[in-house]
């Protein structure tokens, strides 16, 4: 009979067993023909034989934490349908033929020649550019009152924490999934989300004042934190982590709600939503030369011709 595969499924790389014995012993215990570490495996857990005819027969032999065949509490099972899932412990793992399909190789993100952004330079280069677009975005708003040590410090405080922040989040989530350090990608990716939303968020700036309206900036705020962030994390851990699409979208959300929620709560929408009275000022409502919005006003000539066709009024003490 043709050799089975057992898949153990482990984070990183996975582990796979040649079944050639007509019995194959799995278990904690060094006697077995395949041993598994994990303490929450039986000295000895399972039985697979193989059966005249050209299937195999799975047997439970463990009383605490028994075998889940097919995601099923069961003492014994005879099939030929393959892959079979199996359950030991925490121990997740499959029966699989040697003609079993695998998926295709992904192509390895960032490496020479199929990416611009390769280069380890990058990795000091990019930082560097948010530490300074951050201080620039800092100027343009105190100008007039600039003073070097808070520049310094909006800079550290603003830029450096909240892109160490998320490289640190995302190297850690993708040390416990895949096993291994993408501090040059993380880095790189980071820097890049970074740039593109202070690109984004001084336009929705203008646009708020070319249409005399906050709703621009509202939108994109909220757009921002509630899609594009969580957008961007899980598309990391698909194209680079390589990590299953539901897996992914799940733990964007997970990593990115303790950043937008206390955002979107602070936002001036939610903020008058909530209450009568917002904190958010409406200086700029009316701001615009192109604002639609308000009636046509009279110019300097127009008033001047029409206050002199009005009487003269009387004084009155």
């Amino acid at each position: 009979m043709e050799p089975l595969i057992l898949e153990v499924k482990t984070r990183g790389l996975h582990r796979y067993f040649e079944l050639e014995r007509a019995v194959t012993g799995i278990g904690r215990a060094l006697d077995n023909d395949i041993i598994l570490s994990d303490p929450t495996v039986a000295p000895y857990h399972l039985r697979i034989s193989r059966i005249e005819s050209g299937g195999i027969s799975i047997e439970n032999l463990a009383e605490v934490n028994p075998t889940k065949i097919n995601n099923r509490q069961q003492a014994r099972l005879e099939t030929t349908t393959l892959p079979v899932n199996l359950q030991l412990g925490r121990i997740k793992a499959t029966v699989l033929s040697r003609n079993q399909k695998v998926a295709n190789a992904r192509p390895l993100t960032g490496s020479r020649g199929q990416n611009l952004l390769h280069h380890p330079l990058w990795v000091v280069l990019l930082p560097l550019i948010c530490l300074l677009i951050g201080g620039l975005h800092y100027f343009l708003g105190n100008f007039s009152s600039l003073r070097w040590d808070t520049l310094f410090s909006y800079m550290f405080r603003e830029t450096a924490l909240s892109i160490g922040m998320f490289i640190l989040v995302l190297t850690v989530i993708e040390r416990l999934l895949v096993n291994r350090w993408e501090l040059k990608l993380v880095t790189i990716s980071v820097c890049l989300a970074y740039i593109v939303y202070t690109i984004s968020s001084l336009l929705a700036y203008q646009t708020s004042y070319l249409l005399s309206s906050q709703w621009p900036t509202i939108l994109f705020s909220l757009g921002w934190q509630l899609f594009i962030i969580p957008a961007v994390i899980s598309l990391y851990l698909i194209k680079i982590s390589h990590v299953k699409n539901i897996y992914s979208i799940g733990l964007a959300i997970i990593i990115s709600s303790p950043y937008s929620i206390p955002a979107i709560m602070n936002n001036p929408l939610a903020e008058t939503l909530s209450a009568d009275f917002s904190k958010s000022a409406r200086y700029h409502s009316s701001l615009s030369a192109l604002n639609w919005h308000l009636s046509k006003t009279a110019t300097i000539d127009e008033f001047i011709g029409e206050a002199e066709s009005l009487e003269s009024g009387r004084f009155v003490d």
